[in-house]
């Protein structure tokens, strides 16, 4: 029996992390045989959707064992020798279920060296999991390439292998493939001929990589076109498909600036040769970081200036920054086991995020990264959230670690863990970091321990409550007016959302003070489970907890702090108003504050024009609006953001203006688009009539303009405005174009058109990314939620016989996750739980806990925020 070790539970969180130890590490296949260096040779069958192959396993016996057991899935091994002395023909024992492939050994293996050679068979999948293919259209016709997608645990599906992170070995690689294409793999190309008697093949061969996981084994082959540059003697490619070239050069520039910066950053130069960067039109809908060939969606990846929205500009920085950060978190240095995939993920968001604020300071990527907190921090307070660091037992599991938790929190952890330490500190454990462990394994006990000896501070003491517990802390401040000064009392709990069984849970929570209308008075204090009184700031001027907003906490002030704070709130640095603002809400969604508080910060604010604002704003307003749908107050509130939008637009107008501001051209679209949601009738006027000259000149429409519009107008769109949509996604060759023109028909509030969209899903027209959004995205638009619902149980079976990434778990609970009836909840899960057993629930949990949450908050906010509304309304004009 294969043996399934996970973290041990106690009351539901983590244990405590040890450092890395090989046998200790959790996963399935025993220890007691390694890989070292895999010789693989591939033959695809491009017609046939399948490929052969073989591989020779040079191994290592680190104890005595009959058996040798490693992974396989969907794959058939019709020969397989063991090389021990003489040759020995062994029998394959498949485990379907465990996903391995198990030998009986005639004899017992001593310690020391063998190897064991495997053919095998398997297919080529249309879903981005193993070896795929990626169909695409060209101005010249269809086309097909062949790529890899491995994380977390389908390398298994191209090649039997160790497919779990902690069985590192080298990997030497071979494929034949069509004599036009381009191959890529993980290191560069040392040779390749044309096959005897067949010269429309070739067979190429790529030099050996260095120790690596599995899952970061890349191929690819097409007919790419290139471009190519160097960097530190690092050879640079951007490869993508025909007629595409051009629109990498931006992707290229950023490549060379964020290649420097991290070889400067971590100490460690990049260890490869070579970087090549794949755009592929369908496939998958992010990225991945494959060491030395990392392949996106293109829609990620490329950009052109006079094609593309300035958005995507920011995109292409900030996903690049996230996957090149990778080669070092993650590729040089990987987590033990998928428990610690925040030392991959948490670790590419908030170094991705420091260089693209270095790079572009007038982005303000850190200001505005405070949207993202506002995403998990709800999430981190309801019921089935999970620590930072996480029980994984199954595949299935390591899939389902890819959240917000893991991404979002991890990042913003490591954020207010470099202010507590201090940059240069930090700096210093992270390069010790790295060069203590690359080309190996950690767990975050190893990243505590180089931070500790860099930093000289007792940095696990203050950090593994961050990560080995759930949730977050609220941080209740209370003064009196002292001798002139504030007299502050701090005290802490858990903060939550309708959890009310949610254990209590304290941390060590880094306060820093600061005061209205001084931005150099600051002050840090650590709170932890006792109450904490300081004296700081005179009385007269307002004080505010998280200074910098870099911390992660929710702050709950006594009523007359608040009433300070929002009066002066105009006075506040932007980073600190943004924290008022969340936190504001939050304690509203909590029941621990009225909502109108937070229109009341809203209507002192109205002259802002900070994009970091806005984006904020506009998020709580989208919210309230959903919390209204089938209620009277709707009309109302619609009406007020209306009034407080349409002056933005008014002064930002809708054409770019020459020299125009980064933030200026984001928020413009921002704008737009919500007053289409409330129905500004001027608005989608315009968008009509912009729409109208687009469909006569598409040279008419600015990039920077296209999505809003095409939104505004797909929401009210007839029959016949549906289709012209259609006809521009089916004719459209670009992956962002596709996103654009669908995106515009899943808007559509027409019961029927929703359902036309929904269809398309049935059917093989939109590649996998999209057709895997598409439910979801017609079930954000709409109030009327079983409309999806009811048609996702009438076609469940073909419409999840198409889905099969490692984000399966995914798909189900996503069609709701914007529902607000509870009973949706309930049937949610009992679905899950009886329809598809054999998935990870969490994520179904998570939304249900989330749609109960909601439903909740709209029985206590709703009446709030319309008597603040009518109050408002009934009020005479200010003189």
């Amino acid at each position: 029996m294969a043996r399934v070790v996970g973290l041990g539970l106690t009351a539901g969180f983590a244990c405590a992390e040890a450092p890395f130890a090989f046998e200790t590490t959790p996963g399935k296949l025993p220890k007691e045989i390694v890989p070292r260096h895999y010789a693989l040779r591939l033959v695809p069958d491009n017609k046939a959707l399948t490929h052969t192959g073989s591989v020779t396993i040079e191994l290592e016996v680190l104890k005595p064992t009959r058996r040798i057991v490693l992974n396989a899935r969907e794959l058939e091994i019709t020969k397989a020798l063991l090389l021990y002395g003489e040759n020995r023909t062994l029998k394959p024992i498949v485990d379907a279920k465990e996903q391995t492939v198990a030998f009986e050994l005639p004899l017992e293996l001593k310690p020391g060296k063998c190897e064991l050679a495997l053919e095998f068979r398997g297919r080529i999948n249309t879903q981005p999991q193993g070896l795929y293919q990626d169909r695409y259209q060209t101005p010249s016709g269809e086309k097909t390439l062949l790529a890899t997608q491995m994380e977390p645990v389908d390398a298994r599906r191209m090649f039997p292998c160790w497919d779990e992170p902690v069985f590192r070995a080298t990997y030497s690689l071979s494929a034949v493939v069509p004599a036009k294409w381009l191959a890529m793999s993980n290191m560069p190309l040392t040779r390749e001929r044309l096959l005897t008697g067949n010269a429309a093949l070739k067979e190429v061969w790529f030099d050996r990589t260095p120790a690596m996981p599995s899952y970061l084994v890349v191929f690819a082959a097409g007919e790419f076109e290139t471009l190519e540059d160097e960097v530190d003697g690092i050879k640079l490619r951007i490869l993508c498909t025909e007629g595409k070239r051009e629109s990498g050069r931006y992707a290229l520039e950023v490549t060379k600036n964020v290649l420097r910066y991290y070889n400067d950053y971590f100490g460690e130069k990049y260890p490869l040769p070579k970087l090549d960067q794949l755009a592929t039109p369908g496939g998958f809908g992010g990225a991945m970081e494959n060491w030395g060939g990392i392949i996106y969606n293109e829609a990620r990846l490329l950009f052109d200036p006079a094609r593309s929205p300035e958005a995507n500009r920011e995109r292409t920085h900030a996903v690049i920054a996230h996957e090149i950060a990778h080669q070092w978190f993650g590729d040089l240095v990987t987590m033990a086991w998928w428990d610690n995939l925040w030392l991959n993920e948490g670790f590419a968001s908030w170094m991705g995020t420091k260089v693209c604020d270095h790079f572009n300071p007038t982005w303000h990527v850190w200001l505005r990264a405070h949207r993202d907190k506002e995403r998990v921090m709800p999430q981190d307070a309801r019921k089935g959230t999970h620590p930072i660091l996480q029980s994984v037992r199954t595949e299935q599991e390591a899939g389902a670690a890819f959240d917000d938790i893991t991404y979002i929190k991890g990042e913003q952890f490591l954020r207010m863990l470099e202010q507590y330490l201090g940059e240069d500190a930090f700096r210093a454990g992270m390069r010790l970091y790295m060069r203590r462990h690359r080309l190996g394994n950690t767990t975050t006990a190893d990243l505590w321990a180089a931070l500790e000896e860099g930093s000289g501070k007792p940095v696990r003491d203050f950090a593994a409550g961050w990560t080995e517990r759930p949730g977050l802390p609220l941080v209740r401040v209370g003064e009196e007016c002292k001798d002139g000064k504030h007299a502050l009392t701090l005290t802490q709990e858990r903060f939550t959302l309708h959890d009310p069984e949610a254990a209590s849970l304290t941390w060590k929570v880094p306060v820093r003070f600061g005061q209205a209308g001084d931005a150099k008075a600051n002050f840090q204090v650590l709170l932890e489970d006792a109450p904490f009184r300081l004296e700081f700031g005179a009385c007269a001027t307002a004080i505010f907890a998280n200074a910098g907003d870099a911390a992660y906490y929710r702050t709950q002030y006594s009523p007359e702090m608040f009433d300070a704070l929002a009066r002066q709130i105009p006075s506040l640095p932007e980073a600190d108003q943004l924290n008022l603002l969340g936190d504001t809400w939050a304690l509203a969604c909590a029941g621990r504050g009225p909502a109108s508080n937070y229109l009341l910060l809203v209507e002192a604010l109205k002259g802002a024009r900070s994009l970091a604002i806005w984006e904020q704003v506009l998020a709580v307003l989208v919210e309230m609006d959903a919390l209204e749908r089938d209620r009277p107050g709707r009309a109302a509130l619609r009406q007020f953001i209306v009034s407080v939008l349409r002056p933005v637009l008014a002064e930002l107008g809708w054409d770019r203006k020459p020299n125009e501001a980064h933030e200026a051209v984001l928020l413009r679209a921002e704008i737009i688009e919500l007053l289409g949601v409330c129905g500004d009738g001027a608005t989608i006027a315009e968008a009509r009539s912009r729409f109208g000259k687009f469909l006569e000149n598409p040279s008419s429409l600015a990039p920077d303009l296209r999505l809003p519009v095409t939104k505004v107008v797909g929401r009210y769109a007839d029959a016949a405005t549906w289709e012209k949509f259609h006809a521009l996604a089916l004719k459209s060759v670009t992956a962002e174009d596709k996103r654009i023109y669908y995106e515009a028909m899943q808007r559509a509030l027409d019961p029927e058109l929703a359902r036309r969209t929904m269809a398309i899903s049935l059917t093989n027209e939109m590649r996998p990314p999209e057709k895997n959004r598409n439910l979801s995205r017609v079930a954000e638009t709409r109030d009327d939620n079983r409309l999806v619902w009811e048609f996702f149980l009438a076609n469940d079976a073909k419409l999840l016989a198409d889905v099969d990434g490692f984000r399966r778990h995914q798909y189900v609970p996503a069609t709701m996750r914007h529902a607000d009836d509870a009973t949706i909840a309930e049937e949610l899960v009992n679905y899950m739980r009886t329809k598809r057993p054999d998935e990870p629930i969490k994520e179904a949990e998570r939304i249900a806990a989330e749609i109960r949450y909601r439903a909740d908050l709209k029985l206590r906010a709703v009446p709030d925020i319309d008597a603040w509304i009518t109050a408002r309304q009934s009020a005479p004009p200010p003189r």
